[in-house]
């Protein structure tokens, strides 16, 4: 996993690509990697603000996460790239370059140490989270942070990140749709135990903060969980019936 560097002055961020310039490029990309690896490469582009390359091994081939700023990735970066997946360490000196050059084209952190807001109109997230360790965690996430994100601007969206687990920061932020009258409390206390229960796996999986890409329609994390996560998070007593509503309200939530 390749961490984001520490930020310093930064340009003006390049907008994200849009899915329709980035797909053909990601594809050349995925070709390129492939090619210098000799095993198929199923690539995914994140707007990860923390990690900006993880890979899985896997029998069949690898799955690499990239930032969408190795898109226009130079040779000696892909080949970096390559070597990175490989296990060759040294390689990392070339990504960090190359990431600290284009910093810009990564969203800004919220600033260290600022607290996030837990209480919102319907929802106290600080009790939730307190709750939910004592349940379920033995006390192992407590200072794990939880809060509320901040509100996007009001439109229509075609997917919604309803909750993630940031390993840099080592905080969770639920979406500010959920905070209604209308959402049932187990919904709100599944997605916090969702990403609580990346954050308690994080020591010993490579877990990311995904951004809204890598979930579905239904902000539910892309499927790259471990046995050992879904085995868990099948435990918690109302999964079922709180995936079941957020479908049903999918809509609604979008609209939020």
């Amino acid at each position: 996993m390749f961490d984001a560097p520490a930020p310093g002055r930064e340009p003006a961020r390049s907008r994200v690509p849009s899915r329709e310039d980035a797909l053909p490029r990601a594809a050349e990309l995925a070709r390129r990697v492939s090619a210098l690896l000799g095993r198929p490469v199923h690539l995914r582009l994140t707007d990860n603000r923390a990690t900006l390359v993880s890979y899985r091994r896997l029998p069949e081939g690898v799955r690499l996460r990239l930032h969408h700023l190795f898109l226009d990735a130079p040779d000696a970066v892909v080949r970096a790239l390559a070597l990175y997946v490989a296990g060759d360490t040294a390689a990392r000196e070339v990504l960090e370059a190359f990431s600290h050059a284009h910093h810009g084209q990564v969203r800004r952190e919220r600033r260290p140490g600022a607290p996030l807001r837990t209480r919102g109109r319907c929802f106290d997230l600080k009790a939730v989270h307190a709750r939910l360790d004592a349940a379920y965690f033995d006390g192992r996430v407590h200072a794990v942070e939880v809060g509320w994100a901040r509100r996007p601007a009001r439109r229509t969206r075609r997917t919604i990140h309803l909750g993630g687990y940031d390993a840099r920061l080592r905080e969770v932020r639920v979406h500010p749709a959920l905070d209604r009258p209308t959402v049932p409390a187990f919904v709100v206390d599944f997605i916090v135990f969702h990403a609580l229960l990346h954050a308690d796996l994080a020591a010993t999986h490579t877990v990311q903060d995904a951004g809204p890409d890598a979930h579905d329609d239904a902000g539910r994390c892309a499927a790259e969980h471990t046995a050992d996560f879904l085995a868990r998070e099948a435990a918690f007593p109302l999964r079922e019936a709180a995936w079941r509503w957020l479908l049903e309200n999918l809509s609604s939530l979008r609209r939020g």
